[in-house]
């Protein structure tokens, strides 16, 4: 017969887990306690104490020995906040719709600390609450008890709760560490901290990445990624932290040509399981993440990061994920993340979503694999090309010029339309800088004679505003053939594809086709290069004259000012410049 087991022990050494040793990293505080306040902020927006999570902010000071952050969510009723802060895992939080878990994050920062102190007030009372916890008498009873004392019995030694008075308006959550005690060189470090919060907290993006992700033309994801939750955080002297993500990866200096989106299937048990977005570059190199923190794809729940190398793993190749920029946001609501965010938690629902992220991962395999061997084919021509163009000698120029032939040949067939849209993205940027930088130099050494003329970039304009190419609806503009036969090396595309065929030269090459106008452009009216970017201008200006947020007169100062910066900007410039004045007529708008 079984019997139950009277009066079991919870020993202080629990205690010692979760204030002196839960996270092996010391930043992770401010994670935690940010955390903490964005499920707050979610609250005080359900009833009504905020419009929006946006109105949501998160202070943060370091002095030269003191921690303090504060946020403006609801705040905890006096009644219940003594009891609420003291009890250890007693939470109501699930992880599901809370960002939080268990309720013991907010014990983390007593490991680093003398004293732990807690402050709150509701809205509507005029009493504040403070719980002080003294993590020095904390650490005499772990050196004398070896514990024979309870866990219960310790908090009611180190916990002390005062009340003050305070606005009735008022509402707030205030966490302050005094006295750091231990990794003060890491906590105290404001410029490693805002780094951190960059990486890992539910901010905003950059003005400039906003107008990436607004420039998209998967519109069906931009709302979407505009509003996943972010909230203000602030730290010391600088107002408003936002994610390191900009027009540029800071880690190879490749430039970000757009974000591509994508869905992860949704599975037939679980339902939905998440989506991300990844910048689409050259792929040049790996990201240097030392230098540059946002290396690699991050998996995000309530928009919060997991432990930064948690999807390396899921490549075919360790290296993979230095090759990208992204995030994915985990939408399931039953998959959640361990107690310290270095991982999920074990669950069926987490096993297929990494199965999902695994399959996806492949295809990118593909893509940073297609780009590099892209990169190589077009060095090696450049080089074959200089040496032909050094060469004095006719018998070796000839034997040359047959390699270049056969290279050509094996690059056309190389670069030829892709099943995948993620691989036809890097084609199209690659084919382009073969167009741009080899076609007509190509042309000059194997059709010397017919050639009218080395083609530039006028012949065959592709500036960074024109208008979309096959590879933006999900194909790849093909590289040009230039000899007679070569596009039958080349595969053609499947059927119903909006990919053009490669160009057979039955005889002398022709200058360069240029790229296919957009679809709701008439032949007739396609405009120029310097053009279009007016008439996109002038789309742009209608809505702030159709909202009347401007007058005529204030429209037509932008439109007098804008046009003279799109006619200085240069021409590899005027995309990023489009999007900035795009975002800026939002703002106003």
């Amino acid at each position: 017969m079984n019997k139950n087991i009277d009066n079991p022990i919870v020993g202080i050494d629990l205690l010692k887990m979760l204030m002196l040793q839960l996270y092996s990293n010391p930043r992770c505080i401010y994670r935690e306690y940010i955390q903490n306040a964005l499920d707050s902020i979610n609250e005080a927006v359900k009833l009504g104490i905020l419009s929006r999570v946006k109105d949501g902010h998160v202070n943060i000071h370091i002095s030269s020995n003191n921690i303090t952050i504060e946020d403006n969510g609801t705040g905890i009723k006096s009644s219940i906040a003594a009891k609420i802060l003291t009890d250890i895992a007693n939470s109501i939080k699930n992880g599901i719709d809370t960002a939080g878990q268990f309720g013991v994050g907010r014990l983390s920062g007593g490991g680093y600390c003398e004293v732990l102190e807690f402050e709150t007030t509701y809205q509507g009372e005029d009493v504040s609450t403070i719980v002080s916890m003294d993590t020095r008498i904390l650490r005499r009873l772990l050196d004398e008890s070896h514990n024979d004392i309870s866990a219960e019995d310790a908090m009611r030694q180190i916990c002390f709760v005062q009340t003050l008075e305070a606005p009735v308006d008022k509402h707030n959550f205030v966490v302050r560490l005094k006295n750091i005690i231990n990794s003060a060189d890491i906590l105290l470090n404001a410029n490693e901290i805002q780094a951190y919060i960059k990486e890992v907290a539910p901010v905003d993006y950059s003005t400039t990445f906003s107008a990436l992700i607004n420039s998209s033309e998967q519109q069906n994801f931009v709302a979407r990624h505009k509003s996943i939750d972010k909230i203000k955080v602030s730290l010391n002297e600088v107002p408003d932290i936002e994610k390191s993500y900009d027009i540029k990866v800071k880690g190879n200096d490749d430039v970000i040509e757009k974000l591509r989106y994508f869905e992860l299937p949704e599975h037939e048990k679980f339902g939905k399981m998440g989506w991300g977005w990844y910048a689409v570059t050259e792929f040049s190199v790996q990201i240097n993440d030392e230098k540059d923190p946002c290396a690699g794809i991050r998996l995000r729940k309530h928009n919060i990061s997991l432990d930064k190398n948690i999807l390396n793993p899921y490549f075919k190749e360790a290296r993979g994920n230095k090759y990208f920029y992204g995030e994915i946001f985990v939408t399931n609501e039953n998959i959640v993340p361990d107690s310290g965010r270095q991982g999920l938690a074990a669950g069926e629902e987490a096993d297929a979503l990494i199965k999902a992220i695994k399959d996806y991962f492949a295809i990118l395999h593909l893509v940073y694999n297609k780009a590099s061997r892209l990169k190589t084919r077009l060095k090696n021509l450049d080089e074959l090309l200089g040496k032909i163009e050094s060469a004095s000698d006719s018998k070796v120029r000839n034997i040359l010029s047959d390699k270049l032939r056969e290279q050509v040949r094996e690059y056309e067939k190389f670069s030829s339309p892709d099943s995948h849209i993620e691989v036809n993205d890097v084609l199209d940027i690659y084919n382009k800088k073969y167009r741009r930088n080899l076609l007509s130099r190509i042309q000059d050494v194997l059709h010397p004679a017919s050639n009218p003329g080395p083609a530039t970039v006028e012949d065959n304009p592709e500036p960074a505003d024109s208008a979309p190419t096959p590879a933006s609806k999900g194909g790849s503009q093909p590289a040009t053939t230039i000899f007679q036969g070569a596009a039958s090396t080349a595969p053609k595309p499947t059927s119903g594809s909006n990919i053009e065929p490669p160009r057979c030269r039955p005889t002398a090459p022709q200058p360069p086709t240029p790229p296919t106008p957009h679809p709701a452009t008439p032949p007739s009216a396609t405009p120029s290069p310097a053009s279009r970017p007016q008439s996109e201008l002038d789309e742009m200006l209608m809505t702030l004259q159709g909202k009347q947020q401007c007058t005529p007169d204030q429209i037509a100062i932008l439109r007098k000012v804008f046009k003279t910066m799109m006619i200085v900007c240069p021409s590899a410039s005027k995309k990023t410049l489009t999007m900035l004045m795009r975002a800026a007529i939002e703002s106003i708008g």
